[in-house]
């Protein structure tokens, strides 16, 4: 395993982890066929519950499973009206 691989590795358990704090499900699959991954968050048992809305599901797409399990976080993020600042 180069570094590189060890740092995709590092910061997908730090975001996993960061969800199931938060009781959510995540959900990542493969495509071999098209080399991309797909990553599906749902609101799990213990996930903390608004009174106003019930907790939707999200999905997203990307070239590893790093990359749609960010974009899956995105979309829940935007759905959920937080505001975001992109740190570069």
């Amino acid at each position: 395993m180069t570094t590189s691989d060890e740092r995709v590795a590092t910061e997908m358990g730090r975001a996993l982890m960061a969800l199931y704090r938060a009781g959510m499900q995540v959900r990542v699959w493969p495509d071999a066929l098209s080399g991309r991954a797909s990553a599906r968050i749902v609101a799990g048992p213990s996930a903390h519950r608004r009174r106003a809305a019930a907790p939707r599901s999200a999905t997203g797409e990307g070239d590893s499973p790093l990359s749609a399990l960010y974009a899956a976080v995105e979309r829940m993020n935007t759905r959920a009206g937080a505001v975001v600042v992109q740190l570069d």
